[in-house]
């Protein structure tokens, strides 16, 4: 079962992140979708706090909507913009679910990211076009 999730998190169209569930929010996993997305790789993100990717134009709003979810231990979905290594902003749907362990603390928080910038996907759906030729 182990195997199977991780491969679905690996292998995901989506940018995944696990972070801990302490200040600063340790990344402790990304997989190769956000990394794409973002031009960092997993050394330079692992043990950094997601906050790396905010910038100018990231909604403060937004951000202290997540922080009073991540404290309450609730879902958080939301959109801002967030930069990527070489300085370019994006506009990013992130959605944050608390990990809880066995104690029913919560230890991880696991974070589901899309880039929406520009008519990329949007709305669960991909702008396709099928030929027939």
């Amino acid at each position: 079962m182990l195997n199977m999730l991780q491969n679905a998190l690996d292998f995901s169209f989506q940018g995944v992140m696990i972070t801990e569930a302490e200040p600063g929010y340790p990344i402790v996993y990304v997989n190769q979708a956000l990394c794409e997305m973002t031009g960092y790789s997993p050394e330079e993100f692992l043990g950094r706090s997601p906050s790396m990717l905010q910038g100018a134009k990231s909604d403060q709003e937004v951000l202290n909507e997540l922080s009073e979810k991540l404290v309450r231990g609730e879902i958080f979905h939301g959109k801002t913009y967030n930069y990527r290594k070489d300085g370019t902003e994006f506009m990013m749907e992130w959605k944050i679910i608390p990990i809880r362990g066995i104690s029913g603390d919560i230890a991880n928080f696991l974070a589901i990211q899309r880039e929406i910038t520009d008519g990329k996907l949007t709305d669960g759906a991909l702008d396709t076009k099928l030929s027939l030729d």
